[in-house]
């Protein structure tokens, strides 16, 4: 038996580890900058230019869905960790030497296998490293950090861009901290510590594989990413007819980003207070922010409820996140949070095409996706708040 002190130490151990994977899991907009200048340099169309990141998305979906069915069974949880985090690492650096596109878009596949591996791999890490009692407020720091280097790599790299397209690869130097953290951090953590602990209320989840409540939270989060694409990689085309300023744009995009770090923070003390009403909380606050991106078009505004929907995603996605860990087998939560993230970022995928079909249909591809995805999104409450995937047996 441990005594106090030693647990203590493990904890913390546990919890840097566990938030080291969200930074690493939590940057999809780290080159956005220099999406263009990426474009010109290479001498591409615009439709070509869209595989700097859409190559990374795909490769991230197929090979976190593969990595569920293969962690902890064919290969073990610490070694698969190393390898997607020194993939992401090299794969996103090494663009800045390169001068060939095909060889460039390989790396951004590999960069895919990478980030697709760690995003994936975030909730089974806290779910196994951390207690069910604590592991609220884990996801919270997680998600709080995640989106806090995404947001740092973002502005780091707007400055970078500036110098040169391929400068802004040198942002992921940034990422080396929580790779060194992971590195020592897995020498010391042991994940069969709280996986075969059921959360309080769920001792029947050990006896399933996948449950109706896992199957809520996959729809549901499907939905959100669709949903919120337009602000979490669009957020400069909202801008943009309010705004012909550059500056204006990353102001918006970081006013996102820093929502969803706040976010972060909120989920662990709202829970406590909310209980089984808490993912009807942060829906509302996400539906509030993105009815108001719709309906109120000046900058400031934009900024405010931009910053508002942000902050309900990301503590949507961390609540979303708890319930999976809560309502899934031990052996099973690899996949079903493989699952839970390729399904976010297919939604994010099909965010395009939603967007072009009510663009057809209303004549406003624009506002009108995201006022019709708050009202999509409202139907989601009502129906989660009736059949809430939080409700605990006892």
């Amino acid at each position: 038996m441990l005594d106090a002190k030693q647990q203590l130490k493990n904890y913390r151990m546990a919890a840097f580890v566990s938030v080291a994977v969200f930074c690493m899991g939590q940057i999809p907009g780290s080159i956005d900058a220099a999406i263009s200048k990426i474009t010109i340099y290479f001498n591409l169309s615009t439709t070509s230019g869209l595989y700097v990141t859409t190559v990374a998305c795909i490769v991230s979906l197929v090979f976190s869905t593969i990595l569920g069915f293969i962690a902890g069974k064919k290969i073990g949880f610490k070694p698969l960790i190393i390898f997607c985090a020194t993939v992401e690492l090299v794969s996103a650096v090494v663009p800045f030497f390169v001068d060939n596109f095909v060889f460039f878009i390989i790396l951004r596949g590999l960069f895919g296998i990478g980030f697709g591996g760690m995003q994936s791999l975030e909730n089974t890490v806290a779910t196994k490293l951390i207690a069910p009692e604590r592991r609220a407020k884990i996801l919270g720091l997680g998600t709080f950090f995640g989106f806090g280097m995404n947001c740092l790599l973002q502005f780091v790299g707007g400055i970078l861009a500036d110098l040169g397209w391929n400068y802004v690869f040198l942002n992921h130097l940034f990422l080396i901290i929580p790779y060194v953290i992971i590195l020592v951090g897995l020498t010391k953590v042991d994940f069969n510590g709280y996986d075969k602990v059921p959360a309080e209320g769920a001792a029947e989840v050990l006896k399933k594989k996948l449950n109706g409540k896992v199957v809520q939270v996959w729809i549901l989060i499907l939905f959100v990413g669709m949903m919120i694409a337009p602000l979490l990689v669009g957020c400069s085309f909202l801008s943009a007819p309010l705004s012909d300023s550059a500056t204006v744009a990353g102001i918006v995009a970081v006013a996102f980003s820093v929502g969803c770090m706040i976010g972060g923070l909120l989920y662990p003390r709202v829970l406590k207070i909310a209980k089984n009403g808490t993912l009807t909380v942060f829906m509302i606050i996400m539906i509030v922010g993105l009815t108001g991106c719709a309906a109120i078009k000046n900058i400031v505004a934009l900024c405010i409820f931009t910053f508002v929907a942000g902050a309900g995603f990301a503590a949507t996605q961390a609540t979303l996140m708890d319930i999976l860990g809560k309502n899934t087998s031990p052996d099973k939560i690899a996949l079903a949070s493989a699952i839970m993230m390729a399904l976010f970022n297919f939604g994010v995928f099909l965010c395009s095409s939603y967007e072009e079909i009510v663009g057809k249909v209303t004549g406003d591809a624009l506002y009108m996706p995201i006022f019709i995805g708050a009202g999509v999104l409202a139907v989601f409450t009502v129906i989660y708040a009736i059949f809430s995937p939080m409700k605990q047996k006892e």
